[in-house]
C-alpha cells in the first residue's frame, strides 16, 4: 500500500481511550462467574438468592459479581416486593454472550455438542 493509503487508514482508527474502554468492557466477559451469571440473565431475570442457588455459591461472592456488572451497565435491577431481581441492561450484552457461544462452540467440539443438547 501506498503511504496515503496507510495515513487515512491511522486517520480512520479509534481513538487510544476509545480502545481502553473497550478493553475494559470486555475484560468483564473474561471472568468465568461474571460470564455464568450472564449466561442466566441472556434467558431469566433473577434474584442473588435464586443466582447463588442455581451455580452453588455464595451469596457475598454473586452479589459482588453483580456489584461489578451493575457499575458497568452490563445488568440492571428492580424491586419485586422485598426482592431485588436482576436482567441484563439490554439485548446487546445478550448478543455479545451468544456471538461469543457461538463462535468458541465453532471450533470446540466438546462445547458445541453441550450446547446443542442444553438446547433440545
Amino acid at each position: 500500500m501506498e503511504n496515503k493509503d496507510l495515513e487515512k487508514i491511522q486517520q480512520e482508527m479509534l481513538e487510544e481511550a476509545s480502545y481502553a474502554k473497550l478493553s475494559d468492557f470486555y475484560s468483564l466477559f473474561a471472568d468465568r462467574t461474571r460470564l455464568a451469571i450472564i449466561a442466566l440473565l441472556t434467558e431469566y431475570d433473577l434474584c442473588v438468592n435464586d443466582i447463588a442457588e442455581i451455580m452453588g455459591m455464595s451469596q457475598s461472592r454473586i452479589s459482588h459479581q453483580l456489584a461489578v456488572l451493575r457499575d458497568h451497565d452490563i445488568v440492571t435491577y428492580y424491586r419485586k416486593g422485598k426482592q431485588v431481581v436482576y436482567g441484563l441492561t439490554d439485548n446487546h450484552i445478550k448478543d455479545l454472550f451468544k456471538t461469543g457461544l457461538e463462535h468458541v462452540s465453532e471450533k470446540d467440539e466438546e462445547l458445541y455438542r453441550d450446547r446443542r443438547a442444553k438446547n433440545k
